[in-house]
């Protein structure tokens, strides 16, 4: 079945709730056991339990599975604190994402599927929609109230430091060239505070 040919996928408000969660479970195990390239539609239809067709009607295909499957299982664990105290916060955050990233099998999974999105362009699109644009909105909501506080400048451009603060996470967490400690985190956002910090918070 080719992705021209597939309807809309539907909305999880829709679905039946036990295939639903059974597909994610499979395709979760399956990924575990296999890895991305390797697992199939038709082994997780088999081992959840369900048809390709329904699978198929449900999502775009197993990237979307296991995005789903990610974002559901980590949500509530990268909950953006907002303390009143930026640096604070922003340290606690990005240690967050790393903890979650880089030492849980959901987080291993998710790097996979960055890996596979950069030749996907499927799954590209819903890695942004999924979980790059939201969590941008509410890390870009966090600047701007730091920067009401006069904790940052206004001239600031909140889209390249979102990327200056991350990137360096993402890079590291693909490459494995550097340590994603405590430390690092914290001499990671000094960096980027130093230069866009109000004077007197220097």
């Amino acid at each position: 079945m080719t992705d021209q040919h597939r309807e809309k996928p539907i909305p999880p408000s829709r679905r039946s709730s036990r295939t639903h969660e059974a597909v994610l479970k499979a395709a979760i195990e399956l990924f575990e056991k296999s890895g991305y390239s390797r697992m199939t539609i038709d082994a997780i239809a088999d081992r959840a339990g369900a048809s390709k067709a329904t699978i198929y009607r449900w999502w775009a295909g197993k990237g979307a599975i296991l995005l789903e499957a990610f974002l559901s299982g980590v949500e509530a664990d990268l909950a953006f604190p907002d303390s009143g105290t930026l640096r604070e916060d922003l340290v606690a955050q990005v240690s967050a994402l790393v903890d979650v990233l880089g030492q849980t099998n959901l987080g291993l999974m998710a790097v996979a599927l960055l890996g596979e999105a950069q030749h996907d362009t499927q799954l590209a699109a819903a890695f942004r929609s999924g979980w790059l644009e939201p969590r941008r909105t509410v890390g870009r909501d966090v600047l701007f109230r730091a920067t009401e506080r006069g904790e940052l400048r206004a001239d600031l451009d909140l889209e390249v430091v979102l990327d200056g603060l991350y990137g360096p996470v993402y890079l590291r967490l693909l490459f494995g060239h550097g340590p994603l400690d405590r430390p690092t985190i914290e001499t990671l956002v000094d960096q980027v505070l130093q230069g866009i910090a109000t004077p007197e918070r220097r």
